[in-house]
């Protein structure tokens, strides 16, 4: 489902990333631990094509992402990729459910089947009793 090959990142002369490789299989669950300053964020970042790297590839589903061109690369990110930040990036003024919706409602589905499809990814995750809780009133860890 997700491989990453020989992933290198750098800033200025500092290496971030430095040839990092792994897979992924559908329905696996892994964690990315590490001291703080250790690469975990950029190596998510990279992950989920919200950075290039400055060598190596990353395939989803098959699918070089680095190899779309930016636009499709937008629109592969929004259909096959889904983000949980811990902080700041959600809106406030939308309950959890609504939260996971926004980008469902982006790709175009409906309102119904867009809270539907949110409601079974809250439940996924254990969060079914907090659907309805704004952003405020969630733990940020």
């Amino acid at each position: 489902m997700l491989s990453a090959d020989k992933l290198i990142k750098k800033y200025s002369s500092l290496t971030v990333v430095n040839d990092v490789s792994l897979n992924v299989a559908k329905g696996e669950i892994v964690s990315i631990i590490g001291p703080s300053g250790a690469g975990k964020s950029t190596l998510l970042h990279l992950l989920g094509a919200l950075d290039k790297p400055d060598s190596g590839s990353v395939r989803i589903n098959d699918i070089d992402v680095f190899q779309l061109a930016s636009k499709k690369q937008a629109r592969f990110r929004n259909k096959h990729i889904g983000f949980v930040f811990q902080f700041h990036h959600l809106l406030p003024e939308f309950s959890a459910l609504e939260n996971v919706a926004v980008p469902l409602w982006i790709s175009g589905k409906g309102r119904k089947e867009a809270l539907a499809e949110a409601s079974e990814m809250l439940n996924t995750v254990g969060l079914e009793l907090r659907k309805d809780n704004k952003p405020s009133e969630l733990s940020g860890g």
